[in-house]
């Protein structure tokens, strides 16, 4: 009995020492933890050291954390990492260590930001591998956690971010539906949370403050010039790019070489729209200097394409022929470098898959190396297909001109009422077949290359009302009238350049002019969704073969 007693004593006080070590440990051992983490945090905000290096340190502290059992530095650090991820494009890493940190982070308050911005860089990398409903739902989850941040300047701060990231969401539904009003909506609340931000507080600096408010405007100016069919769709890009543009501009403020080089890619992109091709130039001139410094491949890839552009609208078809070449290099190289993070990645997954349930068969890492092996090839061939695919769109379109030759003249329309395809609206057949017979004269003149050529305009002209008329081409058409008109008009200028070859010798601009269209980018745009190939390429392919 006496030495169960002596034992039960002994135990005791060997744990009590154990726990009283463990404590002082733990204190001393998080503050070092909470002031490296500081430290890493400023460098990444100022874009200073080496971000592979920084992940290392971060998977160090994490890994430190977790044996302290230290949450809130899992958290920071784990976030930090996913941020880096982020600057990588590594979103399935971002997406794997996001579940892990969000299972930690229950029935936690996010008094500090940590927990909002998990969800947020979660919810981004959701976003852009299509994941679009787990996308939202996180993006949600991480506004409602930055509303719990204790700090107000912090608090506007992540919210500016989460509104800016949240756009991905509508920016994949916009081809599906209406979103364009969403992506505009967010994208100017992100910037109105920002501004709420006080100057010279303790928490965010100014130069966080004004780099998310040039970024907010940079987001908005490129929104609009995505749009850029209207004169005032240009003039409020130019408005709110040159307010960003004045930001970074300022020595005041320290801002992120990579949004500074994207800012002046965007700028670059606006004068190209507004035909200043040698502003055009300049700036994305100065994106290239700037991105030797600090590389970034898909900035410089950017820049390359705006240059090859503006050359081809300058008419210097031998620097847009050097910039093109550099472009279409690159595009494909970076392409085939996801692909193969993409089978490092699943190399990596099925190591620790291995490595969980303690098998080292060789049948299994025959098995495994197999796997790879499969990987890699089916990414070289798909690699491969990706540069046929736009010789093939090519051959397509040369196949459709030779087509409509051999069925020419245009012959009167038959009338195939798609039974399955019912209208919103009823239409009478003999007013169908009037419409019909109109539009096929219409489609036979060049009236649709008049710039106000419009669905009230062509309604008026063909002696009808403009539901009618929008009904017929949806259905007998398959378009709305916007995509209708600039397929009639994509298509003539198609013809004009592969049977009259002085057409090869224009510039974009002259192109542009004749066929109708307002601007440049609506014009490549348009030629894009009805060929699949961009002017420059199919005007390029006309002159090296025997077309």
């Amino acid at each position: 009995m006496k030495k169960l007693l002596y034992l039960f004593i002994l135990l005791f006080y060997f744990y009590t020492a154990v726990a009283q070590n463990k404590q002082s440990y733990t204190t001393s051992q998080t503050e070092a933890i909470v002031k490296q983490l500081k430290k890493i945090t400023q460098d990444i905000n100022e874009g200073k050291g080496n971000q592979n290096q920084q992940v290392q340190q971060l998977l160090y502290l994490k890994a430190t954390c977790e044996k302290l059992g230290y949450d809130d530095g899992i958290l920071q650090s784990g976030s930090l990492m996913m941020l880096l991820y982020g600057s990588q494009s590594r979103n399935k890493e971002i997406i794997e260590l996001g579940s892990e940190l969000k299972k930690l982070s229950q029935g936690k308050k996010d008094t500090y930001g940590y927990i909002s911005n998990i969800y947020r860089r979660n919810a981004l990398a959701l976003g852009y591998l299509g994941l679009d409903d787990e996308s939202i739902k996180d993006f949600r989850t991480a506004v409602k956690f930055t509303q719990t941040i204790e700090n107000s300047d912090k608090k506007f701060y992540y919210l500016s971010l989460c509104y800016e990231n949240m756009t991905v969401y509508y920016q994949n539904k916009q081809f599906e539906d209406k979103s364009g009003d969403s992506i505009e909506y967010y994208y100017k609340k992100s910037l109105n949370e920002a501004k709420k931000i006080r100057d010279n507080n303790e928490t965010i600096s100014n130069s966080l403050k004004y780099d998310q408010i040039a970024f907010s405007n940079m987001a908005i100016g490129v929104f609009y010039l995505s749009k850029a069919d209207t004169k005032v769709n240009i003039q409020l890009a130019e408005k709110y790019l040159l307010e960003g543009l004045k930001i970074h501009e300022n020595k005041k403020y320290n801002i992120i070489p990579d949004n500074k080089i994207r800012m002046l890619n965007q700028v670059s992109w606006l004068y190209s729209e507004k035909l200043d091709y040698q502003k055009s130039i300049d700036y994305a001139l100065r994106a290239l200097e700037l991105e030797k410094q600090f590389h970034s491949p898909y900035d410089r890839v950017e820049s390359f394409e705006f240059l090859a552009d503006s050359y081809m609208g300058a008419g210097n078809k031998e620097k847009s022929r050097f910039y093109m070449y550099k472009y279409t290099n690159l595009k494909d190289s970076l392409h085939f470098i996801t692909k193969s993070n993409a089978g490092a990645t699943m190399k990596n997954m099925v190591a620790d898959e291995i490595n969980e349930q303690k098998t080292a068969s060789k049948k299994q890492l025959t098995i495994i190396g197999s796997l790879l092996l499969i990987a890699i090839i089916v990414t070289i061939l798909l690699w491969r297909r990706k540069n046929n695919n736009l010789h093939k769109r090519y051959e397509e379109m040369i196949s459709k001109i030779n087509s409509r030759k051999e069925n020419s003249p245009i012959k009167p329309l038959e009338i195939i009422r798609n039974n399955e395809a019912k209208g919103s609206i009823y239409i009478p057949d003999d007013t169908v077949k009037s419409l019909l017979e109109k539009l096929r004269k219409f489609e036979a003149s060049e009236k649709y290359l008049r710039k106000d050529a419009s669905l009230t305009w062509l309604a008026n002209n063909l002696n009808t009302n403009t539901k009618y008329l929008s009904e017929i081409i949806k259905i007998e058409r398959g378009k709305n009238f916007s995509n209708y008109i600039n397929g009639l008009r994509i298509n003539y200028i198609v013809d004009k350049l592969y049977n009259d070859p002085k057409y090869r010798e224009y510039k974009i601009s002259h192109l542009v002019e004749e066929s109708g269209f307002v601007t440049h980018k609506v014009f490549v745009a348009a030629f894009k969704n009805e060929h699949g190939v961009t002017p420059s390429y199919f005007i390029e392919k006309l002159k090296t073969s025997d077309h």
